[in-house]
């Protein structure tokens, strides 16, 4: 199962450095991982830090050519109008405000989300409306830059800087463009497809070229007349299969509309919301917050057993993307209560990790026992800060708590034989 989240950003900026943005897609569990330097390093200091991939495209990305304007090679200026997210339904609506070099002006209307039926999915639809000319109007949509540009803030040391390059090659004799990106170091795929879902009848499609998968549209629209198109991604199950193309979700892509995956998944939100509501009275605002609260934790939950829950979510870099124990103390409680079976996947990590716990003992110099990961990914120790990482002790104490709290709440036994003990 692949869980992933695109963080909101200028739709215009791609890979080019005339806006100042910082666009993200992240995976829960997609990771890359690099030395760590030490000026006196001791046997038993972690040799490598885990961090989550920042550098994959932006499926929110349009290049748009009015004439002589280019967003990709020169400034568009844009302003937000208009900015809704609805938690009934997940979807993000955004209205801009553009301006070309040459004065053109024109409103960009994106309206996104990422399925929670098919968590694969992720959908978008632009709306163009031309306010003081008549076109003609080229958009291209393609992602020739797997290493996505992103800005990292320089004075804040919880965020994280790039680490690493990504390859990537477009998948050949595909329906859809499609392509496969691979991490360096630890050896992870993923396939990424997209396909233009539906359009307006007189804009003229063209498909690009093998090696730089992707769409072109061209429209001649009037002034004050809409232009509206969708797209619909997919991304594939994390894998180390480096050579292999994921095949059902080719198909399922292919086969995906945004209206209709917009329907299931708000199915899914509303039945969410029915189990998992916390109502207050009096405070608007502390209550729209919870809410707000609610709908990240249950975008950002691992539910493969193999994940758990990034510092962040899935909303940006932040000590690296790591797991902590704040899962098991602070956001365990709300799914052992709602969603007991995601609880259960959470605290799997921890079960699938042990033999790395207790190999972390035995490089600390214990004879018995087990000592879990401060910070981590993949299960080993991610810290380089001496001792405030490997002197943790206590986290082997709140997974102890999580593990007797679950079972007390649901009386899983079951769990308790195959690993919570």
């Amino acid at each position: 199962m692949v869980i992933w989240g695109v963080r909101d950003s200028n739709p215009l900026q791609g890979n080019s450095d005339l806006y100042l943005g910082s666009p993200g897609l992240f995976v829960n569990g997609f990771y890359d991982y690099y030395p760590l330097s030490y000026g006196e390093k001791y046997s038993n200091y972690p040799p490598e830090n885990d961090q989550v991939i920042n550098r994959l495209f932006d499926p929110r990305y349009l290049r748009i050519q009015i004439g002589d304007s280019d967003s990709a090679t020169s400034f568009f200026d844009s302003k937000i109008l208009d900015k809704n997210l609805d938690m009934q339904t997940g979807k993000l609506t955004e209205t801009f405000e553009v301006t070309t070099p040459l004065q053109e002006r024109f409103h960009l209307i994106l309206e996104s989300f990422a399925s929670l039926a098919d968590k694969r999915l992720y959908g978008i639809q632009y709306t163009i409306l031309p306010l003081n000319f008549t076109g003609p109007i080229t958009i291209t949509k393609s992602h020739p830059a797997v290493n996505q540009l992103s800005r990292t803030s320089v004075n804040d040391v919880r965020v994280k800087e790039s680490e690493g390059l990504l390859h990537g090659w477009p998948l050949k004799d595909t329906v859809i463009p499609a392509m496969v990106i691979t991490t360096s170091r630890s050896q992870q795929a993923l396939t990424a497809a997209w396909k233009l879902d539906q359009v307006n009848e007189d804009v003229q499609v063209n498909q690009l070229s093998a090696e730089v998968p992707g769409y072109q549209l061209k429209v001649a629209p009037q002034k004050n007349t809409p232009i509206q198109f969708s797209f619909m991604y997919g991304l594939s199950a994390i894998s180390t299969n480096l050579a292999a193309a994921d095949q059902d979700l080719l198909t399922t892509v292919a086969e995906s509309e945004f209206q209709p995956e917009l329907e299931h998944s708000t199915k899914k939100w509303q039945f969410f919301w029915q189990h998992s509501d916390v109502e207050i009275d009096g405070d608007p605002d502390v209550q729209n917050s919870l809410r707000f609260n609610l709908f990240q934790l249950n975008q950002s939950a691992g539910r493969d057993g193999l994940t758990n829950i990034p510092a962040k979510g899935l909303t940006g870099n932040g000590y690296g993307g790591q797991y902590f124990w704040d899962t098991e103390i602070f956001m365990l409680p709300f799914f052992i209560y709602t969603q007991p079976q995601t609880a259960r996947k959470l605290l799997q990590f921890r079960v699938q990790t042990m033999d790395l716990a207790v190999q972390q003992a035995r490089d600390l110099g214990f004879a018995a026992g087990a000592t879990f990961a401060w910070r981590t990914i993949n299960g080993r120790e991610a810290s380089s800060y001496w001792p405030a990482g490997l002197a943790q002790f206590h986290i082997n104490a709140d997974i102890a708590y999580a593990v007797d709290h679950y079972v007390t709440v649901t009386g899983d036994q079951q769990f308790l034989r195959d690993g919570g003990l």
